[in-house]
C-alpha cells in the first residue's frame, strides 16, 4: 500500500537515533503553550523520576537543566540493554514499577510471577521490558508520559503537558563536544536570569553537583578529564572557567558580571572562542548534530542516502561553531 502522506510533508527519523549503536544527545522538551507551569516542587518531583526511568532504561544523564516551562538533557543512551539475567532485570523494573500505582498495567506482582512461570511466558516479558531498554524515544516517552499522569493527577487536570516532539541533537562523544553543550545547558539558568551564577540553581547537574554534596559523582567530570591524572577539583575548576567564558556574550540574555568575567579572562579563559559559540548558539538545540567535522560530514552523507525529496537531497555543509574544531549540521538537508 502506498504511503498517502505527501513525501514532503514526512518527518525523517531523528538524527543518530539508531537501534542498537550507542551514541549521545542532547534532549529539549517544552510545556504545553510554553506555560510556566513547573515550580521547584514539581522540578523535584521531575528530578525524581528522571533518575527512575534513566536506572531502568539504562541511560546515563550526563547533566540537565529543568526550568519552569522546559528541561534540557545531556543524555548517553546504550546501544543494548546487554545480557541480563533475572535477577537484573528484577532489579532495573522496581526502579520504574516498585511502587503500585492505579491503572498501572504493568505491577512487580505481574513482572515476577511472569519470570517465575518460565517458558515462552517468561521470554515475552524479559522482551517487553528489554524493548523498553537502550532506546531514546521509549526513555522520553517513559519520562514524559509518566510526569503528565503525575502533573495531571496533582492538579486535576486532562490533555498533554508537553508541546509536541522532543527535539534531540547528536552530539559526538567526544571531550570537546560534550564539554561544549554541557555548558550551554548548565548556563540556561543564568540566561534565563533564574541566578548569577550556575553553581546556584539547584535543579541542574552542574548545581545539583555543588549543592547536593555529590561533587565526585558528577558524571560530567569523567567525560572532559583531558588527562586521565586530572583530579576532579581539577577537572572542576577547568570546566567552571569554560563556564564562565561561555557566559560572557552580551547579546543573549542575562550574562555573568563583566568584572568576573574579565577575572577569569586574565586567568586564561578564552573569551574570543566563546564568543564566537555563542554566536550560534540555536544550533544547541535546533540544529541536528554536533562535533567534529568528519563527524558531522559522515552524518550527513548517510542521511542524503535516505532522503526522499529533492530538498533532502541538497548538499549540506557542515558548518563550524567555534575555533575549538565543532562543527553542526541542520535537521533538513
Amino acid at each position: 500500500m502506498k504511503n498517502l502522506i505527501p513525501a514532503k510533508s514526512r518527518r525523517l527519523p531523528r538524527a543518530g537515533v539508531k537501534k542498537g549503536v550507542q551514541a549521545v544527545h542532547h534532549v529539549v522538551s517544552r510545556v504545553c503553550g510554553r506555560e510556566f507551569l513547573l515550580t521547584d516542587v514539581e522540578k523535584e518531583a521531575f528530578r525524581g523520576l528522571l533518575d527512575r526511568v534513566a536506572g531502568f532504561c539504562g541511560v546515563e544523564v550526563i547533566t540537565y537543566a529543568l526550568l519552569n516551562n522546559h528541561f534540557h538533557l545531556l543524555i548517553e543512551v546504550p546501544g543494548a540493554p546487554g545480557e541480563l539475567s533475572d535477577e537484573a532485570l528484577l532489579e532495573r523494573a522496581r526502579r520504574l514499577y516498585g511502587k503500585e500505582r492505579k491503572h498501572q498495567p504493568l505491577s512487580m506482582a505481574r513482572i515476577e510471577a511472569a519470570l517465575r512461570a518460565g517458558g515462552e511466558v517468561r521470554e515475552a516479558m524479559r522482551g517487553l521490558l528489554m524493548g523498553r531498554m537502550a532506546s531514546l524515544p521509549m526513555f522520553m516517552k517513559i519520562l514524559k508520559q509518566r510526569y503528565s499522569i503525575l502533573f495531571n493527577r496533582k492538579y486535576d487536570r486532562v490533555g498533554t503537558l508537553w508541546e509536541g516532539r522532543f527535539r534531540s541533537v547528536l552530539v559526538e562523544n567526544t571531550r570537546v563536544a560534550v564539554r561544549a553543550v554541557a555548558a550551554y545547558i548548565d548556563l540556561n539558568p543564568v540566561r534565563a536570569g533564574i541566578v548569577d551564577d550556575p553553581k546556584d540553581y539547584r535543579f541542574s547537574g552542574y548545581g545539583e553537583a555543588v549543592g547536593s554534596g555529590k561533587w565526585r559523582d558528577y558524571a560530567l567530570w569523567g567525560r572532559i578529564r583531558e588527562n586521565r591524572e586530572d583530579s576532579v577539583d581539577t577537572v572542576a575548576a577547568r570546566y567552571r572557567e569554560y563556564l564562565y567564558v561561555n557566559a560572557a556574550d552580551p547579546r543573549k540574555g542575562r550574562t555573568l558580571k563583566p568584572e568576573a568575567v574579565a577575572a577569569v579572562k586574565e586567568q586564561g579563559g578564552r573569551l574570543g572562542m566563546a564568543a564566537l559559540l555563542r554566536c550560534r548558539l540555536r544550533y544547541m538545540t535546533q540544529g541536528a548534530i554536533i562535533g567534529s567535522k568528519s563527524f558531522v560530514e559522515e552524518w550527513t552523507r548517510e542521511r542524503r542516502g535516505k532522503a526522499t525529496t529533492h530538498r533532502e537531497k541538497a548538499p549540506a555543509v557542515a558548518t563550524g561553531l567555534a575555533e575549538d574544531g565543532l562543527f553542526t549540521a541542520s535537521a533538513r538537508l
